[in-house]
């Protein structure tokens, strides 16, 4: 378990104690945000792996509650949100993402009208999902420190952006919400179902299922 916590608290400095904070400038301003990104991408990788890692040798078996049926079926709805999620975050070009800042400048996709941060929600509702499901020690410090990340992660990145003085971003920020479907009910942004990219709906929903059957596969834990 100690090995989990080292490379739990490694994975939260590496992107609260570097990407949310001005060292993040200062390594880009020395480095360059190529080799930056690339040493990040590298340290977020290993420090990952390590988790799971170290996840995969601990007992699972020191529960903080026994999920009952109930949060069995919550945490399977709230990965089916997470899968979408996903699949029409990473299909869409989100100016909030790595290397493509140019995005903002174009008319902003439908998932980005209900969110700007598609998948980091993702992540977030997959930690949540997991939590709930197993109610383990280990599971609470792997996927709560992933869903840590997502949720202070957005706020990262919404300090960042919103220092730039670019007008796109400004306009980009006025008529999006972090929180989603916060813009549409303030009524900052409108969204129209002929707005949304219906084929990565379509690949999210193929994503949960893939999840669904694989789960013992990937997990060691079959959900049938």
């Amino acid at each position: 378990m100690e090995l989990l916590a080292i490379a739990a608290l490694a994975f939260l400095a590496t992107h609260l104690g570097v990407s949310g904070t001005p060292l993040r400038g200062v390594l880009v301003n020395s480095l360059g945000e190529g080799l930056y990104q690339g040493l990040y991408s590298l340290v977020a990788v290993v420090t990952l792996g390590l988790m799971i890692y170290a996840y995969a040798l601990v007992p699972h078996h020191d529960y903080l509650w026994h999920p009952s049926r109930g949060l069995h079926l919550l945490a399977a709805a709230l990965m089916l949100v997470s899968s979408v999620l996903l699949a029409m975050g990473l299909l869409s070009k989100n100016p909030t993402s790595v290397g493509m800042a140019s995005a903002v400048r174009q008319e902003i996709a439908g998932i980005f009208r209900i969110t700007r941060h598609p998948v980091q929600w993702a992540f977030l509702l997959w930690a949540i999902a997991h939590v709930l499901a197993n109610g383990d020690v280990a599971t609470l410090i792997l996927a709560g420190t992933i869903g840590l990340v997502s949720g202070l992660g957005m706020l990262a990145i919404d300090a960042r952006r919103r220092r730039a003085p670019d007008t796109d971003w400004q306009a980009f920020y006025q008529s999006t919400s972090m929180i989603p479907f916060a813009a549409l009910i303030a009524g900052r942004a409108r969204l129209a179902l002929g707005d949304l990219n219906w084929v990565a709906f379509a690949a999210g929903l193929a994503l949960y299922a893939a999840f669904y059957l694989l789960h013992g596969w990937i997990a060691g834990v079959p959900l049938r």
